[in-house]
Order: C-alpha cells, then structure tokens, then sequence
C-alpha cells in the first residue's frame, strides 16, 4: 500500500485543487488509494459516483473489488458507464440530479475515455464537472494519440487549468510541420511536451506506474513476392482508376485486404507458433480482419494446432475460459481485445496484421499484464514492407514518442512501447 505519508501528500492536494489525476496501473492497490482519499474527508462528501466504461463495470470482480475495500467510506455509491451517460437522458439526467442534490465524489476511471471533445459522452461530463464537489481521473496511460488527449482530461478535472479552447491547445501546443507528402499535419515537439507536463503538475496526485514486467519486442519485415507486388499493385490501379476522391479509411481497408497475406508472412507465422507451442506457452494473435483467420485455415497454416477465435460478437468470457483451459493459441480481432480481457496466464501476442489505433495495441497488451505478477512478454510485430505499413509504423512510433516523452517529463524515464 501507499505509505501514509503519501496518502497525506495527496489528499493535501485533493483538498486544495479538489481534482486531479491519478496515474496508476488498475489493480486493488489503486483501489484503496482513491478510497482512502474519500474516507479522508467524509464529512464534505454525501455520495460517491464511480465513472467507468461499461467493460469494466461487466467485470463481477471490479465493482466487487471497490465494495469490498470501501469500509469507512459512509457515503452511498452510485455506478454509471461513461458510454451510459453518453446515449441515454435519463442516465444523465440521474446524474445530474445526484449532484445537484449532494455533496460528490466523482471518480472517473481511465481518463482516455473521454479524449474525444467531439463524443457526447465528453461534452457531457465537462458540462458536469463543476458540480461535483471533488472530481479524481484514474488512468494507466495518459495519453494514446498525442497531447491533444489531455485537453478534455483537463477540462473534466478543471477548465481554469488551461484557459483555452481547443483550437489555442493546438495552436500553442501542436505545431505545424510537413512530412514526406504535400499535406501539413500537426504534431508536438518535446518543448511543447514538457511545456504542457509543468502546467498539467499541481493536477498530479501520484504517478507511479510500475513495471512488474519485462517485455522483448520483435519486428519482423516482409517483402511480397513478384507475382504479389504485381497483383497488389494492379489491384491499387484498379481501385483508384477514375477516382478523384476517396476517403482514407476505405482506402486502408482496400489495401490491407490485398496484401495482409503475404506468403513470406504467413510461413514466418506457421515457424514463430511452432517455436510458442515447444515451449508449452500460449499465444494471442491480433488480426484486423476476421477473413484472415479464414484464409490460414484455407491455406492449411492452421492444421493441428489448437486454437480459437474471439470477434466482437462472440462470448468473451467463455472464449477467454477455453483458451485458458483447452488452447494454445486465441484469434482476436482488434475490437474485441480492450479492457475487458484478462490474459495474464499468456505471455506470447503477436500483431499479425496492423492498425494505426495505438490505444487498441496498448490495451492488447495490458491484456496480457494484468494481475500485477512479475513476467516475461514476448511481442511479434509483423509488417510487409508497403508504403501503407510504413505509414502506419511512422504514426505509431510518433504516438509511442510523445507518451514516452509525457512519462519522462512526469519523472518516469521508461512507457510501454510498441
């Protein structure tokens, strides 16, 4: 547990700021951190609203966990999804009531879930956040997509800190600058970095992100072969022949779909799971596209082993249960990894296919370091070498820069990376 001392430090600056961010790995230790923050002072608090995406809040142990650690706690808790308050009034409305009426403790848990200035559920909470009497964002990561993540994060735990709008956030804090094609895009410099850590400080009760884990990242390049370049690239022809206006994404999903398969790639799978399985360990493999699965099998890259898939629309828990139980290796998409997961009896993940979503590569990871136990993780990065990997290789490495440089300023030298 946190020694006393700092337990006085915090709640110090809790009663000062009356918000700010905690930024620890989820676990019980967090738990009875935030718990004793609020038994600290219950006199001014009347009731407790507890924040959480609703994976978490499905999780039977999770609200378990804050029960069973809340004793002393005298005020009443109220539970709600962030994505709850978002799509449905009447639990806005509820809330709204809740804090008109009394004295709250709000606790946000994982900070990132509201980045998004745009989503409703955002704008809903910062039209909130002056009501509560006390307001505490948790998180494990700060940031996944760049310094404008903290803006809304900021603006939860206290719209005085900035004294801006989004617009001069960016202006001052994300810089223009032009990369390897004619399109101007904004990102931060280190400056800008370390300008926005001294600034966001007085709102900082803790950072203490612990590494109980060690982590061997491995990236492997792919090139197509002849007949798959020519294929690749005619299809591209193909695609774009008498466009004049596309959109991205499409784009991206277009072209992952035809070169996703390399032949090379798929062989280098069929050698690194055999390596996994004569160890007698365990493997996730990220994929972004469920046809990928389907075309292993095809390709008879799947035969003997033993492995199952978990989609979107499949029961996680009893999928999780299976591989844990009966398989050596689980099939996932991108969105059905995320915080629900809990893989920590596995200790192998490869990123078959890619994705410019460094949040989705982050939480796949977690996945596998829950549980607080000291490990070993091996990470398996595949790319083929395309001008659309290398471009989402030079987004991810940018994201994973500014997170390490946020983690140093904040004076911890070491941040996943990916």
């Amino acid at each position: 547990m946190v020694l006393d001392i700092t337990l006085r430090r915090i709640c110090k600056k809790l009663y000062k700021r009356k918000s700010g961010l905690l930024l620890m790995q989820s676990g019980e230790e967090r738990t009875r951190l935030v718990l004793d923050m609020i038994q600290s002072r219950p006199r001014d608090v009347d009731v407790v609203i507890w924040i959480a995406p609703a994976a978490y809040l499905a999780r039977k142990n999770y609200i378990r966990d804050i029960k069973r650690s809340r004793r002393g706690v005298t005020g009443k808790f109220y539970f709600f999804s962030v994505e709850g308050i978002s799509v449905s009034d009447y639990k806005y409305l509820k809330l709204y009531h809740l804090i008109d009426k009394y004295r709250a403790f709000a606790v946000l848990d994982e900070g990132l879930t509201i980045k998004n200035t745009e989503s409703g559920r955002t704008a809903r909470l910062i039209s909130l956040a002056r009501k509560f009497k006390y307001r505490v964002v948790l998180s494990e990561t700060p940031l996944t997509q760049g310094l404008i993540d903290l803006y809304s994060q900021l603006q939860f735990i206290n719209p005085s800190a900035l004294k801006m709008t989004e617009t001069q956030f960016s202006n001052i804090f994300l810089p223009y600058y032009t990369d390897m094609y004619p399109i101007r895009r904004r990102w931060s410099t280190p400056a800008e970095e370390k300008k926005l850590v001294r600034m966001l400080r007085p709102y900082i009760f803790l950072y203490d992100l612990k590494d109980k884990f060690s982590i061997s990242y491995r990236d492997f390049f792919f090139d197509l072969s002849a007949k798959e370049q020519d294929s690749y690239l005619r299809e591209k022809e193909n695609y774009l022949n008498n466009k004049y206006r596309v959109g991205f994404l499409e784009i991206m999903q277009k072209f992952q779909h035809i070169y996703t398969l390399a032949k090379d790639k798929v062989e280098f799978f069929s050698k690194v799971s055999e390596e996994i399985m004569a160890r007698k360990e365990k493997v996730i493999v990220y994929v972004k596209f469920l046809d990928e699965i389907q075309l292993l099998r095809e390709c008879g890259v799947l035969k003997g082993l033993n492995y199952i898939v978990l989609s979107s629309d499949c029961k996680r828990k009893e999928i999780v249960l299976q591989f844990k139980e009966k398989c050596d290796i689980l099939f996932c998409t991108y969105g059905a990894g995320g915080y629900s997961l809990n893989l920590n009896f596995c200790n192998n993940i490869v990123f078959f296919s890619q994705t410019f979503d460094y949040k989705n590569k982050l939480q796949s990871l977690y996945s596998l370091c829950s549980g607080g136990q000291d490990k070993e993780i091996n990470v398996y990065n595949f790319w083929v070498n395309t001008g659309l990997e290398h471009l989402i290789k030079e987004s991810l490495d940018r994201k994973e820069n500014v997170l390490k440089n946020v983690c140093k300023n904040f004076g911890k030298a070491k941040a996943i990376n990916l």
